[in-house]
Parts: C-alpha cells; structure tokens; sequence
C-alpha cells in the first residue's frame, strides 16, 4: 500500500484509483486513508476496470476497483477519506462520486469534519463580479500566504503567470511560482470557470478565498467554484 488513493499488486503494477484525491502522507489524514484502504484491499482480490487512459504521467495504471461488489474508489469517498478529482476523459462515473462526496460533506464524514479538503461550492455557475479594492476585511498578502497553512483565508494579488496543462489550470501570482502562492483549478472543474481562465484571470488584480494547504513547499489554494476567486477594480 502506497497511500490513500495509489497501492501496488502482486505483480508488481501500481495501481492509482480513477476519480478520486486523498491526502499525502505528508498531509493530515494521510495516514487514515491509507489504513483504511489497506484494511479494505490488502491480500484481497480485487476487480480493476479501467475508464480511457490506461497509465498516468507517473506510469501508474487509472483504474475503478471493486471487492465483493463494492465499489472501492466509490467508498473512500463515502467515509470522507478522499476527495473527487477528475481528468478529462477518464470521468465515466464522474455523477456517482460526486454524488457520494455532497453526502460526505454535508454529513461531515471524514476528513471532512478538518481543514484537509477544500469544501466545494455547488451553485456552479460563473459570476462576473467584481468587487472594490476598498474592501480590507480579513485580506492577506499572497506573500504571507505561507504563514496559514490549514486556515481558510482570502488572498490578495495580481496573477502575472498562468499555465494551463488541460489537466491542471496555475495562476501564479509571482514570476518565482516555484516558491510563491498558487491557485489552483483541476480540469474536473474547468467547465464553472470561464471559457481559458488561464487567459481571462492573467494580470488581474483578484482575491482568492479557500483553505490554503502545503504542497511541493509552496502556498495553494484549490479552486473548485468561481465564487471562491473575485476580481478587484
């Protein structure tokens, strides 16, 4: 067992389960989805069925796995030990898990009861607003960003670099993105944002609300709505 979301057979293949995000081992709850998936799986037989991609870019087979008819990607959702995550075009069962993660998180199961996963705003849609620069409450430099890992906070700053890979969308908001804060939008949420928010959102001046997290040692926010990432006048 690897983690939450990634274990190897035994022939040797790794497996990563399709659909789904848990935290690393270096993040909080790493360890209990790992255990939980190992209690489940480890030594057991198990059905993999795969979506359209065979491998990821770490040579990783993608796969749904299931035991005894249970739907194991399905139940790390349920329990609230991992979160939804999609690329496009493996999102065959894209309405079944999403489904299981509303259930999670207004039961607050899981992890979800902690400030591990961003929770996301389902209204879905895409709102033009834009707020006034005159607004100070509870605003952070995205140069502190760093000092509130595990808080929700709201950001502030001007996007100069962004990169979309079509899996992943950065807004990089310092020409050293390497070092400096991140926000984030996964390609399982593309379809919230703007038509090329890596062309819309570039040297604007916004605000970015969500819980910021650790990850390769630099700041991030996870953007799953809109509504989490506003544009100053």
């Amino acid at each position: 067992m690897i983690d939450g979301d990634t274990f190897k057979t035994d022939k040797g293949k790794t497996v990563r389960l399709l659909g789904i995000n848990a935290p690393e081992m270096t993040d909080p709850g790493g360890d209990l989805a790992k255990e939980f998936l190992k209690n489940m799986i480890l030594n057991k037989k198990v059905v993999l069925k795969k979506d359209i991609t065979e491998k990821d870019d770490y040579n990783r087979y993608l796969y749904y796995v299931y035991l005894d008819g249970r739907f194991v990607n399905e139940e790390m959702i349920r329990v609230g030990l991992a979160e939804t995550r999609f690329y496009p075009p493996d999102t065959f069962y894209k309405n079944e898990l999403q489904s299981a993660e509303r259930i999670a998180i207004r039961n607050k199961k899981g992890l979800w009861s902690f400030p591990v996963f961003q929770i996301p705003d389902t209204t879905g849609f895409y709102s033009k607003k834009v707020i006034s620069s005159k607004t100070t409450d509870e605003i952070i430099s995205y140069l502190d960003a760093h000092k509130y890992y595990g808080k929700t906070k709201t950001i502030e700053g001007t996007i100069i670099l962004t990169n979309n890979t079509g899996k992943v969308c950065f807004l990089n908001f310092h020409k050293n993105w390497k070092r400096h804060f991140t926000a984030v939008i996964f390609a399982s949420d593309f379809d919230k944002f703007p038509n090329h928010p890596e062309d819309y959102y570039l040297n604007r001046k916004v605000r970015v609300t969500g819980l910021i997290k650790e990850y390769n040692g630099k700041p991030e926010i996870v953007l799953k709505s809109p509504s989490q990432i506003q544009i100053i006048k």
